[in-house]
Formats: structure tokens, sequence, C-alpha cells
């Protein structure tokens, strides 16, 4: 057996298989480690690119300081295989450095990739003279996947390779904080409960995010954009436990139907953060789809704390919200004033917020009627 065990799965292109056209900065990179360091809660977290440490958070090895080479076979390793490496021992860094007074003991050297190539590592380390807990090798694997997909989104910003709608960047760049760290959180508390759920999340939510990173289109259809949401409250729910109760009403004969991509979400995320958080007793969000003639009814409603309507944030953000003002200039853009965001809501009894997408041409109005048959804040 090695004296530096490979991880079962996640291989890939190494560092060395080819070029890729960005640079994991050191600003990027002490973000990161920052980040990880303060949820993880290990006594040090490096990062580096291909060639060069570019964080540290804690306290690590003198010799292995930002702006240094790498020092250790292990790392070298990790990063020309792009798989991930358990280091049980000091012997089995491998540093060359002789008589350091380096306090590792054992470490979680796993890759950071783009689009399969690997670009650096994030590293874990352990200072006690014992086997690094199974729970922090599993977090530190979702972790690199999560911390890759992030080098991913900023690489495609970078090279302008996302939609190429601006308010649909903003969307995104709204949302990616939220969805990368903020989730990232609670998942870490779950962690400690139930880890092989806690890895499950991580692995599943990096790539559901990375096949929607990779989708060039600026519509989905009504299915890809529910199991985006599915995703998104999956997360939440961890967060909030029993405080966060979901009704999904939807018409199958929706589910083909294409609405422009990020439309939903945003208004689910407005929904939990300004309706439900701040609701001592929680709450229920109800997200309803269903066809009218040529067009998709879409509602979103939360029984949380609601606002004044006539406020005049009401209309940009719901109370403060998150995006809905892009969402809804989106709409009116791609499908015409009949598509805007309609808003209802009451101080202490919640909110609904709807629109009627057209499948073809500009969209309906929409009645009286129909409006009252949404989901209400009761």
């Amino acid at each position: 057996m090695s004296e530096v065990q490979d991880a079962p799965a996640g291989g890939g292109r190494g560092a060395a298989d080819a070029p890729v056209p960005f640079d994991l900065t050191a600003e990027t990179a002490r973000r990161m480690a920052a980040i990880v360091h303060d949820i993880a809660r290990v006594d040090a977290v490096a990062i580096t690119d291909t060639s060069e440490i570019l964080a540290l958070a804690g306290q690590g090895c003198p010799n292995m300081q930002p702006g240094r080479r790498v020092q250790t076979d292990a790392t070298r390793t990790a990063l020309r295989t792009g798989r991930a490496a358990f280091v049980h021992t000091k012997r089995d860094l491998h540093c060359p450095v002789p008589g350091c007074p380096c306090p590792i003991h054992a470490a979680v050297i796993a890759p950071l990739k783009i689009r399969g190539y690997t670009v650096g590592t994030v590293k874990f380390y352990h200072h006690r003279p014992d086997l690094m807990p199974s729970f922090i090798m599993r977090l530190a694997m979702g972790i690199s996947e999560l911390l890759s997909l992030q080098l991913e989104l900023e690489e495609a910003e970078h090279q302008r390779e996302l939609l190429a709608q601006a308010r649909l960047r903003a969307l995104e760049a709204q949302i990616r904080p939220h969805f990368l760290f903020n989730t990232l959180t609670a998942i870490i508390a779950t962690s400690r409960a139930d880890p092989e759920r806690a890895r499950a999340l991580l692995i599943e939510f990096a790539a559901f995010l990375r096949h929607t990173l990779h989708r060039h289109t600026s519509h989905a259809t009504v299915a890809e954009e529910l199991d985006f949401v599915r995703m998104y409250v999956r997360l939440e729910e961890a967060r909030f436990g029993d405080r966060l109760r979901v009704a999904f009403r939807i018409d199958p004969a929706t589910l083909d139907a294409r609405l422009p991509v990020l439309t939903l979400q945003p208004l689910v995320e407005n929904a939990i953060v300004h309706g439900i958080a701040p609701s001592d007793r929680g709450g229920t969000l109800t997200v309803a789809v269903r066809r009218r003639g040529s067009s998709i009814c879409l509602a979103v409603a939360d029984d949380g704390v609601g606002f004044d309507p006539t406020a005049p944030a009401a209309v940009a953000g719901a109370g403060g919200g998150l995006g809905l003002d892009n969402v809804n200039q989106r709409l009116i853009g791609l499908c015409g004033r009949g598509a805007r965001l309609r808003i209802r809501s009451r101080p202490g009894r919640g909110t609904v917020v709807a629109a009627h997408v057209p499948a073809t041409g500009p969209a309906l109005a929409i009645d009286r009627e129909e409006e009252n048959a949404w989901p209400s804040a009761r």
C-alpha cells in the first residue's frame, strides 16, 4: 500500500495534461481559504495553483507560506494525477526540508478543477498525530467540488461564456454566493450528525450547477426550472429544518413548456429569505405552475411576514428581495408587458408573486378571476 493513499474516485486530467485559459489568483484563493477554514474547523487550510502556494488560513508550516513553491511530493502527486490524496502521517507528506518545525501530521489534499483539468489544490491540515477524522475527509471532497465549480463560474464569466443577457448574469451573480457559501454552512452543520447526507448534498449540488453552467440557452423547460428549485429547497430545508414547509402544485401538462431561464428560483429564494426566514414560526412555501391557453401561469406564495406592497421598494424587491426586478424586466423584455410580475402581500400574512408567461407570442391579459385563483397570502 502506498504511503499517500489516493481517493477511490474523482479522477480526471492532471495539471500537465493541457493548458487551462484561467489563472487561479491569490485574491480568489485567500477568499476561498478563509471561508473554508471558518466552516470546516480544521487546523489550517491552504490553496495552491499548479506550482505555488496562494493562500494559507490557520496555523501551517513556516515553509508553506503564500508566494512559495509547492513543497511536498504529496501535493505534486495530487496535481499530477488529478486525484485527492489522504496523508496519514508527517512522513507521508514527503517534505524536502530537513528539520522543519512543521506542526502538520495529517492532511487531505483535494484537486481543484476547471472542466476536468486540475488547476490547483485545496489542502486541509491536521496537527495532531492521529488520523484525520473521516467526516473531514468526506467534507474535503465535497468542498473541492464546490470550489471547482466556483472557479468554473468565474472562468465562464471572465470569458463571457455565460448567457449574453446582462440581467441573467446579474441574477447569477446574486444567487451564486448564496448557493456556494451561505448554504454550505448549513450543510456543514448537517455533516456533524449525518456526514453521508451532507456529502451527498454537496456532490449533488455541485453536479447540478455544473449542468446548468454548460447550458448555453436563454430558456429552460418547466421541468428543468423545477429541478433547480427543488435542489435549492432541499438545501434550505437542511438549514431551516421543520420551520420550512414546501408544497408543489404542478400541472404535468406544463413540464415541457419553456420559460426564460432562472424565472422560478429567484421567486422562491425571495419568499424564503424575506418571507419565511424572518418569521419566528417559519412558514409554508407554495410553488404553483399550470397552463391557461397558450400561457404558463406561475405563482410562488408564502405565509411569512409579508410587507406593505405600496412601499417604494416593493416592486423592485418585495421587501428587499433578491433580483425580483431583474426577473420582472427580463420577463417584460422577452415576453411582453403582460408577463410582468404581480405582487400581492399583507404584513403578517404573507406574499404571492405571480406571472403569466406565454408559450408563444405576447403574454395574455390576466383577468381578475384567474388572478384570484393563485395561491393566496393568507
